[in-house]
């Protein structure tokens, strides 16, 4: 349906809310989020009421692995069902991200109403995008179509053909242009685009083309706004129209505590669009101990000591990190760090051991290293350096990665659990 710009000039806004990357499952070093997802659920679910949202986005990373378990899965339908009963006129669109499988979130589709999308995977029609459900029309809160979203979820190398990345988005933003006429175009996305910046510990690295962050540029300028998602912080990007990250609802690891995570509600008007950033309670604290860098074997200890923490249940107790500086083997470590923190309401999460030499020494000598901070890049960087007295080239560091970003993704086609 083509609009006449004028006539558009006159109708009331679309407010989309975007949000990103929940990863319901996601446990810490053994422990749950169970209860950090229903809080946010809760949260949203009356943020959403509140600001009269007539969609939502989630760009992504609904779940933490490609084979979820039960729990979350309830979660996630529980939640549809609850908002549609809630808020009956709302839109929800929802797409892959790379930690999903494409198959587990389309699956469902069939049994839902015209109202909520659920994009797993690029959807084609006879080998090519099918933009009949690529192109979402959005209503506004009189029920007039008032602008278009392109939902397009995590796109694997099968996705892409000769033009690559850059290619399908030009093919989508010309069919969303077609369809939109004057009014306000969403493109979405879940990708690495640079100039974002990244979580190490917890983002899974993308190489999508031989290429691991696309460019701002990849975007139309006609864009009213970019909502993507995989970056776990909130941010907005530099372009001549808006880019946001909605980023992850909570800390998903250590490196993430001091952001200020929170949504974006987006009114999208035909000459104009207003985002207003939304934070998100944080139920759980997230300490580490010290704050930056790392204590003596002594000091931590005396550090936790110190620890005065107010008495909760178990499932809110905070999360802590301690980062202990060490210049050789402390075997009594972990048991007097433990002792110190008996009878402390708080969750430990890891005791990280920090050498002199662990900024600057390669992954694999690096004892102090813990095996869950290394990434493949890491090892193979190693090895190429190890036996050939060099690192890597860049187009070979890129071609390794593509290898590992297929070898996980394969896991989405056969269920296999795929962790960070």
């Amino acid at each position: 349906m083509v609009t006449d710009h004028a006539a558009s000039t006159s109708i009331k806004p679309v407010r989309l809310l975007h949000t990103s990357d929940w990863h319901l499952g996601h446990e810490l070093f053994g422990h749950t989020r169970e209860v950090e997802h229903e809080a946010f659920l809760a949260w949203l679910s009356d943020t959403l009421e509140q600001t009269q949202a007539d969609a939502l986005l989630v760009t992504g990373d609904i779940y933490d692995v490609a084979n979820p378990s039960v729990p979350a899965q309830q979660r996630l339908y529980r939640f549809i069902a609850q908002l549609r009963q809630r808020l009956p006129r709302l839109q929800i669109v929802i797409i892959g991200g790379n930690h999903d499988s494409a198959l587990r979130i389309d699956l469902p589709g069939a049994l839902v109403d015209a109202d909520v999308h659920l994009i797993g995977g690029l959807p084609r029609h006879e080998r090519v995008p099918d933009m009949e459900r690529i192109c979402i029309a959005l209503k506004n809160a009189d029920g007039i179509q008032a602008a278009w979203l392109a939902a397009v979820p995590f796109c694997r190398s099968s996705d892409l053909e000769a033009d690559g990345l850059a290619g399908l988005y030009a093919r989508v933003t010309t069919a969303l242009a077609e369809k939109a006429g004057g009014l306000p175009m969403v493109l979405s996305g879940h990708l690495h685009v640079a100039g974002g910046e990244v979580s190490e510990l917890s983002e899974r690295r993308l190489v999508i083309g031989g290429e691991e962050a696309a460019a701002t540029d990849l975007f139309d300028s006609r864009a009213a706004y970019v909502a993507l998602g995989h970056l776990h912080r909130p941010q907005t990007l530099k372009a001549i129209m808006p880019i946001r990250y909605a980023g992850s609802p909570f800390p998903l690891s250590a490196a993430e505590r001091a952001y200020r995570h929170s949504v974006t509600l987006a009114v999208l008007e035909p000459s104009d669009t207003q985002l207003d950033i939304l934070p998100i309670p944080r139920p759980v604290a997230f300490l580490r101990i010290p704050e930056q860098g790392a204590l003596s074997p002594d000091d931590a200890v005396r550090a936790v000591q110190a620890l005065d923490l107010p008495d909760l249940p178990r499932a809110r107790q905070p999360f802590l990190e301690i980062a202990v500086q060490v210049d050789g083997p402390e075997p009594q470590l972990q048991a007097r760090l433990l002792a110190a923190l008996e009878n402390k309401p708080v969750r430990l999460t890891r005791i990280r051991r920090v050498t002199p030499q662990s900024e600057h020494s390669a992954a694999l000598i690096d004892p102090a290293r813990e095996l869950s901070d290394l990434r493949e890049e890491d090892i193979f960087i190693a090895i190429h350096q190890h036996k050939h007295h060099s690192p890597p080239s860049d187009a070979l560091t890129r071609a390794f990665a593509e290898l590992v970003a297929e070898a996980l993704h394969e896991n989405d086609d056969t269920g296999t659990d795929e962790k960070n």
